[in-house]
């Protein structure tokens, strides 16, 4: 076998590895959403009994404190796997820009990192203070 053979098929085991840990990254993010909202059955927190009439806006990080006070771990769960669902994209563009180091396409791979860096920046100009 042939060194560029070797190259395309060792690529080619990286975009398989991939594509795998998005397909397990989805299915564990769905049972950490789902065992979030189990959890808060179980609690006894449900919507049919929550007064629904007054809207009283919170900022993620005052949602988050107030389950921490109130122990509230279904509703813990249910965010981090909310947050592992939302980051696996930002991370399928990270491995793409080192996928294309590694084929070595500089221009492609400082464009997929350009992304990663605007996509962090998206995130982190989104969360209140």
């Amino acid at each position: 076998m042939s060194f560029p053979e070797r190259k395309t098929e060792s690529l080619h085991g990286l975009e398989l590895k991939i594509s795998q840990f998005l397909r397990w990254g989805v299915l564990t993010a769905g049972i950490l959403i789902l065992i979030g909202w189990v959890t808060l059955l179980y609690q006894g927190d449900s919507l049919a009994r929550m007064d629904v009439t007054l809207y009283n806006p919170l900022t993620l990080r005052e949602s988050l404190e107030w389950a921490v006070i109130f122990k509230d771990r279904g509703t813990l769960i249910s965010f981090f796997g909310l947050l592992f669902l939302v980051s696996l994209p930002v991370i399928r563009v990270l491995l793409t820009g080192v996928l294309f180091m590694r084929q070595r396409e500089f221009k492609m791979a400082i464009m997929t990192f350009g992304v990663f860096l605007v996509l962090l920046g998206s995130f982190f100009l989104g969360v209140e203070h």
